[in-house]
């Protein structure tokens, strides 16, 4: 009787012991996606960014006056220009063109 009651102790620890590192492991792999979302946030913003960037070059060259504010997908665009330098500003970040 006392080797069972072991058994039946030992297979609740090697459970529970299971049931813990599937719910780090489980964690870690929310952690990682939740990153490489907002890392894929952060990519998509700045290509717009860019493209308005040059699309505001463009612009210049016709002689076209510079945009200030674009909203393209829901996101707000701020675009300053100055002489040949053109930045913009996005929710996630800036860039200089």
């Amino acid at each position: 009787m006392i080797s069972m009651g072991y058994n039946k102790g030992s297979s609740l620890i090697t459970f529970l012991l299971a049931l813990t590192l599937f719910s780090a492991i489980l964690l870690v792999f929310q952690k990682w996606s939740e990153q490489q979302t907002k890392q894929a946030q952060i990519t998509y913003q700045r290509y717009q960014a860019i493209q308005i960037a040059e699309n505001q070059k463009q612009r210049q060259m016709f002689g076209l006056g510079c945009q200030s504010k674009i909203e393209m997908n829901g996101l707000q665009f701020r675009v300053h220009c100055q002489n040949n330098q053109i930045s913009v500003t996005y929710p996630m970040g800036e860039i200089a063109w």
